[in-house]
């Protein structure tokens, strides 16, 4: 039996958006966890390049025919990037659903807004490139979050709940 509450158990807490990017902090069951960079804040949204809209969203793991080749993962959703008896499936990623008018969200690695594409970059730090700003160590932070959101969301279906994040900007 599918609960319906919409509790969140991720959480990211925007600021306030510049030029191309929004940066934000993560927690998880309210733990900080890390950074994020997203696309900024558009009142109409332009493909690939607007943040997702405020507010809480399930999500679910999927196979990206993009990121997935680049890590295996076991049963516990810890990732390593060479296939092994123990890491014999390519990674499912982290995919935000029923967005209205976006597709295809997923949480990545990767630095700046240009990798982003309309989905979520988390990091361990902020940083600047160049002009932009971003975050560093995202494949590194991308590793350590993932097989915790894993564990949450396998966790959740095990007893018919689902999965939720909320965007929000800081102040809220």
């Amino acid at each position: 039996m599918e609960t319906t509450s919409q509790t969140p158990q991720i959480t990211v807490y925007r600021q306030p958006s510049e030029k191309d990017w929004t940066l934000s902090k993560f927690s998880i069951n309210g733990i900080f966890m890390g950074v994020g960079v997203e696309d900024e804040f558009r009142k109409d949204k332009v493909h690939g390049e607007t943040r997702i809209p405020n507010g809480i969203y399930e999500i679910e793991l999927v196979p990206s025919p993009k990121f997935s080749k680049y890590f295996f993962m076991d049963k516990d959703g810890f990732l390593n990037n060479t296939q092994t008896a123990r890491f014999d499936k390519p990674h499912l990623l982290i995919h935000v659903k029923n967005v209205p008018n976006f597709e295809g969200i997923l949480w990545h690695w990767g630095n700046t807004d240009d990798d982003t594409d309309g989905c979520y970059v988390v990091g361990s730090n902020f940083a600047t490139f160049g002009v932009q700003k971003g975050v560093s160590a995202s494949k590194i932070k991308y590793i350590e979050v993932y097989p915790i959101i894993f564990k949450l969301y396998q966790e959740n279906f095990k007893i018919g709940k689902k999965t939720f994040v909320e965007y929000k900007d800081a102040a809220q």
